[in-house]
């Protein structure tokens, strides 16, 4: 299995990109949906909405219009919403991906997520794409796919990070202010790229480095302490303690490779050393 985060600010175009995966065989942990199906009618986070906003449930039936106005104008009443909602989604996310890993333990799994990494779960996914949008654009979108005010749009992008604090935890970026000709490009491409990766991580195939750099240690680096596991950069290396286990390893997706462990991703390859004991 390979988990693989999908990420990038609303209006940034993340269902297209979602859409053209699923076509490609991968399978799709849709945060937004899931959220959406919590707050429906007989959804498990109703009555805590209900309690802690009052007037925005009747008969059981969310106005989500009358709580977007509440939250997305008031940053501590954003995080109450959050502190409901994240939680149950988060629950039913684990039980979609254990299902999709027992019928196929090879599956490509993809979270798609706007809030993945303001969430602090940045280094989770085993592989991560971000969707970069112009904020220009992504309003533009708003108001006429989802009937927004540019007032509203503006909000909404504002609660979130930018895309340039997002870049930094992104294994692949995706460049969406083109068309669709130009973004299905991109996507196709990294749907090679990714079933290529998995593939070299299961066979324990080496690829001939194509890219190597300062960054792709540092996001590696990021996904080993997610593990608590601390590394050291040598460059564009990284050493990790000398007790570190084989299951850390290879759930950052390193594979044994003489002296070193490997992450075999020809674009973003970074070799990992453990630390010499005397």
């Amino acid at each position: 299995m390979l988990f693989i985060g999908l990420t990038g600010g609303i209006g940034s175009g993340k269902s297209l990109v979602s859409q053209r995966l699923a076509e490609a065989g991968m399978k799709i942990l849709d945060a937004d949906e899931i959220s959406r199906a919590q707050t429906a009618p007989g959804g498990a986070a109703i009555p805590a909405v209900d309690e802690t906003f009052p007037g925005v449930v009747t008969d059981g039936i969310l106005d989500r219009a009358k709580l977007a106005d509440i939250v997305f104008n008031d940053p501590a009443k954003l995080e109450q919403l959050n502190a409901i909602v994240h939680p149950l989604v988060r629950n039913q996310m684990a039980h979609d991906l254990r299902t999709y890993v027992e019928a196929d333990p090879r599956a490509l799994v993809v979270e798609d997520s706007p809030l993945l990494i303001e969430t602090g779960r940045g280094y989770v996914p085993q592989f991560l794409v971000l969707i970069t949008t112009p904020d220009d654009i992504k309003i533009e979108r708003l108001v006429r796919d989802r009937g927004m005010t540019k007032e509203q749009a503006r909000a909404r992008i504002n609660t979130q990070l930018t895309d340039e604090e997002r870049v930094q935890f992104a294994d692949v970026v995706i460049d969406n202010n083109r068309d669709l000709d130009w973004l299905y490009h991109q996507v196709d491409h990294l749907i090679e790229r990714i079933r290529t990766f998995e593939n070299n991580v299961v066979t324990g195939t080496i690829p001939e480095a194509r890219n190597r750099s300062l960054m792709n240690a540092e996001r590696l680096k990021g996904k080993l302490a997610h593990t608590g596991t601390p590394a050291r950069q040598d460059g564009m290396d990284l050493i990790v303690p000398a007790d570190t286990s084989e299951m850390v390893l290879r759930h950052v997706c390193c594979v044994p490779n003489g002296e070193w462990w490997v992450r075999p991703d020809a674009d973003a390859l970074v070799r990992v050393r453990l630390e010499e004991t005397h």
